[in-house]
């Protein structure tokens, strides 16, 4: 693809160097794109056959380069052969498939001059194939926010755990971890096990920012010599345009200088040519200015203090809205091999093995959020806790405030216990009490179809906070109370059992798109049902 030429050398060591620091080949390609970085390619046809030629950056070249052993120096022969089965007629070129290296007719290293070793070569191609997106590889980073995506593992059956996105009742896309390899490949049995991603992924992050937390001042010191090597090899590139853009308009000075005056044919076509080539030049030239004005090669010292700042402070390095979830997944699979979970029975607790960059492993363990009170490992105590404030005299709200004291947290959606929590769940229990006179509302007795939320919460075994999203779901009729806090939801007979209905549906059966037959056409009333 390219010779002896001293830019185009410079450009096919970049593109090496940028797919080791990126990853993945659309990453380099945008990244010469926003540069300006043009790619040298020699021609196989036309008028300038076998010349050097610089095109837009494109992604078929860039796989091209990463995938031609003759970069690494080897002369290989037989890469591709023609499949009689895949040939069409007419058309002579069709049926050629690459072979495997193993099946190459020749493969010899050393052979030719090399841009890289064999052995970056062949992390290369690992690399590219474990950027695919299938069942044996992890797949290259994407914008989701699931940031283990590709690294989970079943702790129960060893299976990589899959990812699922929804949007809940507060609008916000969240994300479940999720292993259902029986149910998806044998189409029986039930998924292993399922958890919240955002919970999992502020466990790993926290492990993450700790393992590289000592090594804050060497990362500084190497982000900002990287920063600066950057800016050098773009500069380099930019004198390089630049002397190739001098020596083509002195070319054509050369060129209409020599021209006999009289044929006025062709110095008219030199004379264009060489204003082309002075306006290219004076392009160039401004555009490389604007590039030394905004990037100078050398980080001024502010630039040096903010780099070093950021280092020191990781976790607001990680959430800084520059940083994408592209880079903090990429970061995730360079220091991280694989994320083994197992859930402790149906309890909130969650068994986490990292396994990192090195075969290094370590152990701990986390919570989730699960759907019901009795999940909890705690329950009992909780229970047991409850039950001896009240006993006490303590009202729902002092229960609530002492247990959120003591360090006990209720399932999922809020981080405290509130008083109708605790309603609910002694009212399920068949526990007293105490409630002070001033606190009594026209709540304890609503009248014949009438529910508050805690009532009906445990007519319907259901929790508190579920009933209340279903109200704003508009999925309860209900109206407010006149004290303007609580609801008053109006539920008969046959309500009731059109709500246990649907809490037993399973999880996103009312949000679930269906296949339906179509409506047939209806008949347009102005034709009488006529046709012509």
């Amino acid at each position: 693809m390219t010779g002896s030429d001293e830019q185009a050398r410079t450009v096919v060591g970049l593109v090496f160097d940028l797919f080791d620091r990126l990853g993945t080949l659309n990453a380099v390609l945008r990244w010469l794109v926003d540069h300006e970085v043009q790619l040298p390619v020699r021609s196989h046809s036309g008028v300038d056959k076998g010349e050097l030629t610089w095109r837009r950056p494109n992604r078929e070249t860039l796989q091209v380069m990463l995938h031609n052993p003759i970069y690494a120096g080897y002369y290989a022969y037989g890469r591709r052969r023609v499949d009689a089965r895949r040939r069409q007629a007419g058309r002579p070129s069709t049926g050629r498939v690459v072979r495997a290296m193993d099946d190459w007719h020749v493969l010899l290293p050393d052979r030719m001059p090399a841009y890289i070793s064999t052995e970056r070569y062949a992390a290369n191609l690992a690399r590219l194939e474990a950027n695919r997106q299938i069942a044996a590889s992890p797949g290259a980073p994407r914008s989701g926010s699931a940031l283990l995506a590709g690294l989970l593992r079943c702790g129960r059956c060893g299976h990589r755990m899959t990812v699922s996105y929804h949007t809940p009742a507060s609008r916000f896309p969240s994300h479940n971890y999720h292993c259902a390899y029986l149910p998806a490949t044998y189409g029986t049995g039930r998924p292993c096990q399922h958890l919240a991603g955002p919970a999992l992924d502020r466990y790993v992050i926290g492990q993450l920012l700790d393992a590289v937390a000592p090594a804050a001042l060497e990362v500084s010191l190497a982000a900002a010599a990287h920063a600066e090597a950057d800016r050098a090899e773009l500069d380099t590139l930019w004198h390089q345009r630049l002397e190739r853009a001098r020596y083509t308009a002195q070319r054509a000075r050369r060129q209409y200088q020599l021209a006999e005056p009289e044929n006025r044919l062709v110095t008219r076509q030199l004379e264009t040519d060489w204003e082309t080539a002075l306006a290219d030049l004076d392009r160039l030239t401004a555009d490389y200015q604007r590039f030394v004005e905004a990037r100078p090669q050398a980080l001024a010292p502010d630039e040096r203090q903010a780099i070093t700042a950021l280092a020191r402070d990781l976790p607001a390095l990680w959430n800084a809205p520059t940083t994408s979830q592209t880079d903090r997944k990429q970061l995730l699979r360079t220091l991280i091999d694989q994320v083994t979970v197992a859930v402790v029975g149906t309890s909130e607790l969650v068994d986490v093995t990292i396994t990192w960059a090195g075969g290094h492993q370590t152990h701990g363990r986390t919570t989730r959020p699960v759907a019901r009170l009795d999940q909890l490992s705690y329950y009992p105590h909780l229970v047991e806790r409850i039950t001896e404030l009240a006993d006490a005299g303590h009202s729902s709200r002092q229960i609530a405030d002492q247990l959120n004291t003591e360090g006990l947290r209720p399932p999922k959606r809020t981080a405290w216990f509130g008083p109708a929590q605790i309603l609910t769940l002694t009212r399920r229990l068949g526990i007293g009490v105490h409630h002070p006179h001033d606190t009594r509302t026209a709540l304890a007795n609503p009248g014949p179809g009438r529910w508050s939320v805690a009532d009906l919460a445990v007519a319907l075994h259901m929790p508190t906070a579920t009933l209340y999203n279903w109200i704003y779901r508009g999925w309860i009729t209900a109206q407010r109370h006149p004290d303007g806090r609580s609801w008053i939801i109006l539920a008969d007979d046959a309500e009731i059992r059109r709500l246990r209905e649907r809490r037993d549906r399973p999880p996103g059966y009312y949000t679930r798109a269906r296949w339906t037959q179509p409506r047939p056409a209806q008949p347009d009333p102005s034709t009488n049902g006529t046709q012509t």
